[in-house]
């Protein structure tokens, strides 16, 4: 899913005008809250208590292309390394897309169902994500801009 931020014009001048690493600063912690808020809808639609722990998000920025990256899913992020004990972890970062997406045997002999978590807490929270985006990206911005000394 790709979403862009357009139509609060207030917001689009404030950010114009104010420029530089104040904007990308207010930027980047509006889209962090905004993840924060679909991977919580993404985790209350899953049932299963170890799946739940699997679902995290990334944030990154590309620089050179002063571009911001972002993903919530499941088995994004970093993979922690295996218990020293090798024992059972339910399911895990490697075995998320086992559980949440369709997976055939490999012989043939059937389908596994699948857990539609990932695309349900995504619809559901898709309003309240930008919403929650745009309100930290305003809050972050005003903070700044006073520390500045405009208004």
């Amino acid at each position: 899913m790709t979403e862009f931020l357009t139509g609060d014009k207030a917001l689009d001048r404030a950010l114009k005008e104010i420029g530089g690493k104040v904007a990308e600063k207010s930027i980047a912690s509006g889209v962090r809250a905004g993840l924060g808020e679909m991977r919580k809808a993404m985790r209350a639609a899953t049932p299963n208590s170890s799946a739940k722990k699997v679902i995290k998000a990334r944030f990154k920025r590309k620089k050179k292309l002063g571009l911001v990256e972002a993903k919530v899913g499941a088995g994004v992020g970093k993979y922690k390394a295996h218990s020293p004990t090798n024992g059972g972890v339910g399911i895990s970062q490697r075995s998320a897309p086992l559980y949440f997406y369709n997976r055939k045997h490999r012989r043939g002999r059937g389908v596994m169902p699948t857990v539609n978590a990932i695309p349900i807490g995504a619809a559901t929270s898709r309003a309240s994500a930008l919403l929650k985006l745009q309100q930290k990206t305003r809050q972050v911005l005003e903070k700044e801009a006073a520390k500045l000394g405009r208004r």
